[in-house]
């Protein structure tokens, strides 16, 4: 299905301040989330998953929810992925590197990371939303570069929208059987969450038929 709705979300020319981490790092983790209560689904998972030691990366961050929950996970070093320059404050354990500078590394990082998370940010991926090159199959290679830079055994934490398939032009796309199965080529499923739920969730093929939803799920993979 295509349908057609148009956002400019480029980059901003200003930079973002993250200066919140210290107070984010005290909260109580279930209130360290975005996207209401969608986005409690990464606690959930981590909390089934943790990153004890581990080093790994964020794709797409407007805020450092993610990064947090990592770090309050174990994760001993996050990298976020994002095309906003962005200051941050409070750790060094989060550090920001632009996509092209990530892409342009990834000899260098091949097999290197235990771990990648992202959420409600591939479906955005070469539809040019934000900024980012023309590329009808942008999300299909992001994950196959993810794959690239995990190490064997590695964890792949991905959330999108569920529903019949479709793209909405140049919002997102809505992730249906076809597109799902296309996107975990060569990851092996481990778990799905979805939101405010503290256990995995069993998908229903009805899940994946309906129109005009945009409910997201979090899908934990592995690389074999």
């Amino acid at each position: 299905m295509l349908q057609y709705e148009y956002s400019n979300d480029k980059a901003s020319p200003n930079l973002v301040v993250w200066d919140k981490i210290e107070t984010m790092m005290r909260k109580p983790r279930k209130y360290v989330a975005s996207y209401g209560t969608e986005g409690l689904a990464v606690y959930y998972a981590l909390r089934d998953y943790p990153l004890k030691n581990m080093t790994g990366f964020v794709i797409g961050s407007q805020k450092p929810w993610i990064e947090v929950q990592a770090i309050r996970s174990g994760a001993s070093k996050v990298y976020t992925v994002e095309y906003q320059e962005t200051q941050i404050i409070g750790t060094t354990k989060i550090e920001r590197i632009h996509p092209i500078d990530f892409a342009e590394r990834w000899k260098q990082n091949e097999e290197k990371f235990d771990f990648a998370i992202t959420f409600s940010s591939i479906e955005h991926s070469g539809l040019g939303r934000y900024g980012d090159p023309i590329d009808p199959n942008g999300d299909l290679r992001e994950v196959q570069k993810v794959m690239c830079l995990l190490k064997k055994g590695g964890l792949f934490l991905v959330g999108f929208p569920r529903g019949a398939d479709a793209i909405k032009y140049n919002l997102h796309r809505i992730y249906g059987r076809m597109r799902l199965s296309m996107i975990m080529t060569g990851y092996e499923f481990l778990a799905m969450y979805r939101g405010d739920s503290p256990f995995p969730q069993c998908p229903q093929r009805e899940d994946y038929e309906a129109v005009d939803t945009h409910q997201q799920d979090l899908y934990v993979l592995r690389k074999p």
